[in-house]
């Protein structure tokens, strides 16, 4: 959109929908209708990406300055993080006039919220804890009841956390279609995503959890009084070695362009801001043979992603980024993502991939490392 118009309104098409469809892996013959019920429903409200022109239909759109942000700033989760802080669940404009008439006692920034529960609750809720007790803020000073209710919740036996999910559901009549308690239950799923895309916090499946929480080592396993389940762990998200220091590196080696907003480096990107460092991104600046540069204090590293949807196998350098491997050693990091897109990727950091790894020359411009490799290498780096 910011392509083709600025700014300034455009009207969305039919070939429009379909590349929206294939973008977000939409198959269908008219996907505009799936489209305007979701993906774009909640760019126009609650995100306010875009407006809609006239307001009450889909004929013609136009990017608001968070959206013309989006297509332009080389940090999006930053961008995103302005845009959740200020939203208003029940509230114009984040919210349709009947929903506002009909929830006006909900007048709080539900994000941030949402991050000063999770702050005084071990850096995580579930769903559970999000639907019964977070969602039902109305105003801040209801944030304190909220925190302790989820600390008196987590101390109840299995049995007891059953019988007060049957008394919501009780309290919650059904509607003609009989889905209005799923459909509620829903909701908090599709709100963990709509956080998830900021710089505080990721969604792990049915859990919410601090952004640092998430990239951190996790802690020994707690039994849960009254039951004999442990609670699962945290798993670790990021392991970072450690990277020695260069006064060259402290400041990025040159002007950052923007981001073309590729997932996996906007994740590692946020998992290392979570831990202090500040990144720098270099999406497809060519010459460089990496993707981010990151400083911390005293320390800098050059990073170059490599990523798949599902596990990683063979990871290919190209002549360039093996050349930057090579001049800049244990500056140098690897992060291989994997898993990307689900509810629970998993990021791997690998310094010096030129002098600790097993690299064999496919091609004149292309390093291969097999998986045998660098899954090696991860052991015995041992956790960090």
């Amino acid at each position: 959109m910011f392509d083709r118009a600025g700014d300034r309104t455009v009207t969305l098409s039919a070939p429009d929908y379909q590349a929206i469809a294939g973008l977000v892996g939409i198959i269908n013959v008219d996907p505009g209708v799936e489209l305007r019920r979701h993906h774009l429903l909640a760019m126009y409200r609650p995100l306010r990406i875009f407006t809609r022109i006239p307001a009450h239909r889909w004929g013609q759109v136009q990017l608001t300055p968070a959206g013309c942000d989006l297509a332009t700033e080389a940090d999006t989760a930053a961008v995103f993080e302005g845009i959740l802080r200020d939203i208003r669940f029940a509230i114009e404009p984040w919210a349709t006039s009947g929903r506002a008439e009909e929830y006006a006692e909900f007048d709080v920034p539900v994000y941030e919220a949402t991050l000063a529960v999770l702050e005084q609750c071990d850096g995580f809720i579930d769903r559970n804890e999000f639907d019964f007790f977070v969602s039902r803020i109305r105003w801040e000073a209801e944030i304190g009841w909220a925190v302790n209710a989820i600390a008196e919740y987590r101390e109840l036996s299995n049995p007891d956390q059953e019988s007060l999910h049957r008394e919501v559901q009780s309290r919650i009549p059904a509607d003609a279609t009989g889905k209005k308690y799923q459909n509620w239950r829903d909701v908090g799923l599709h709100t963990f995503s709509l956080f998830g895309v900021g710089k505080s916090m990721v969604r792990d499946g049915q859990r919410l959890l601090l952004v640092g929480t998430w990239a951190a080592p996790a802690p020994a396993p707690a039994r849960r009084r009254g039951s004999d389940r442990r609670v699962a762990p945290q798993t670790p998200a990021l392991r970072l070695p450690d990277t020695p220091e260069d006064d060259e590196l402290l400041v990025p080696p040159a002007a950052a362009e923007a981001n073309d907003g590729t997932d996996a480096e906007a994740l590692v990107a946020k998992a290392l801001q979570s831990q202090g460092w500040t990144v720098a991104f270099y999406t497809n600046r060519r010459g460089y043979g990496f993707d981010l540069w990151a400083r911390k204090d005293r320390q800098a590293m050059l990073v170059v992603v490599k990523s798949s949807t599902g596990t990683l196998g063979s990871i290919s350098l190209t002549a360039t980024e093996h050349r930057a491997a090579q001049q800049h050693g244990a500056h140098y990091v690897l992060a291989l993502v994997e898993q990307l897109g689900s509810d629970a990727p998993r990021i791997y950091m690998l310094a010096d991939p030129a002098n600790s790894l097993e690299i064999r020359e496919r091609q004149a411009t292309d390093y291969t490392i097999a998986r045998r490799t660098w899954t090696q290498a991860l052991r015995g780096q041992g956790p960090r």
